[in-house]
């Protein structure tokens, strides 16, 4: 069943790519974003992200956010890609408690692997 899955997120998805500030659950959410379909990129950190970025153009940049210490980082790279190209999709992937934290971007996506996938789906399918 997951190959039908991955078969039409691969249709309607664009190239993803990926960074946060917890290297383990960045990984995580990879792999199971990869094993559901989705062509994903991953990046060290959020500098590496930003590096990445200038080398190749991905339409949807994911920031992961751990908790309230990563915020202004997120935030300061997500302000500084928008600087140079306001039309790039800049979501987080965030716990409820952070979504008023002055997340600033175009989505908040929940952290969790089944949850993201989903979420994701929804939001191409719009």
């Amino acid at each position: 069943m997951k190959t039908a899955q991955s078969n039409s997120a691969d249709l309607t998805s664009p190239r993803i790519l990926l960074s946060g500030d917890n290297d383990r659950t960045t990984a995580l959410l990879h792999d199971s974003l990869t094993d559901e379909g989705f062509q994903v990129q991953l990046a060290s950190g959020y500098r590496d992200l930003e590096i990445l970025w200038q080398q190749r153009r991905h339409p949807m940049i994911l920031l992961e956010v751990s908790g309230p210490q990563s915020v202004e980082a997120a935030v300061h790279t997500a302000l500084s890609l928008k600087r140079q190209d306001p039309q790039q999709f800049v979501g987080y992937l965030a716990d409820p408690v952070l979504h008023t934290s002055g997340l600033a971007g175009d989505a908040i996506f929940p952290r969790t692997p089944d949850q993201l996938a989903s979420a994701l789906r929804r939001h191409f399918g719009n």
